[in-house]
């Protein structure tokens, strides 16, 4: 339970990254946003968050394999994501850590892929769904009305 735990942080950022890497949109923008798209949006969002929870496997999967403990490899993380953050490391611990972040950075691409096919599968643009999700940041009244949806797309 606590290896599942310090992982969270990182694949959280992980898909973040992916997430941003979409576009640049600004949160204030007034979106509007139908129905038919907030119901596009609700079903994307399901097969997205099983999307999420392969990658989350697969990174875990991954670091175990890579011989790093979970807290040494978050430490290394942190400390690369950072630059108020240092970590002792051996050259060879560096090198390894490298290697692993390189592969996870290439499972993420194509996480992003299975995405962004989620997503025009909907019908949906990359765009207009980043707009969208960016909008749900800030807009209390659409995150009900996709909170609302979602719990309508529910198996009873």
């Amino acid at each position: 339970m606590r290896f599942l735990k310090s992982f969270k942080t990182l694949v959280v950022c992980i898909m973040a990254i992916g997430a941003c890497a979409f576009s640049h949109v600004n949160a204030q923008e007034q979106v509007e946003v139908s129905d038919t798209e907030l119901n596009k949006i609700a079903s994307a969002f399901q097969d997205i968050q099983k999307v999420n929870m392969e990658a989350q496997q697969q990174v875990m999967k991954t670091v175990e394999e890579s011989g790093f403990e979970a807290n040494r490899f978050n430490e290394m993380y942190q400390a690369s994501a950072s630059p108020e953050k240092t970590v002792d490391a051996s050259d060879e611990e560096k090198e390894r850590f490298g290697k692993l972040m390189n592969e996870i950075q290439q499972m993420q691409v194509g996480f992003t892929e299975q995405i962004e096919e989620i997503i025009s599968n909907e019908g949906l643009s990359i765009e207009r769904y980043q707009k969208i999700a960016m909008a749900l940041q800030s807009d209390a009244e659409l995150q009900g009305r996709l909170r609302t949806m979602l719990e309508k797309q529910q198996p009873q």
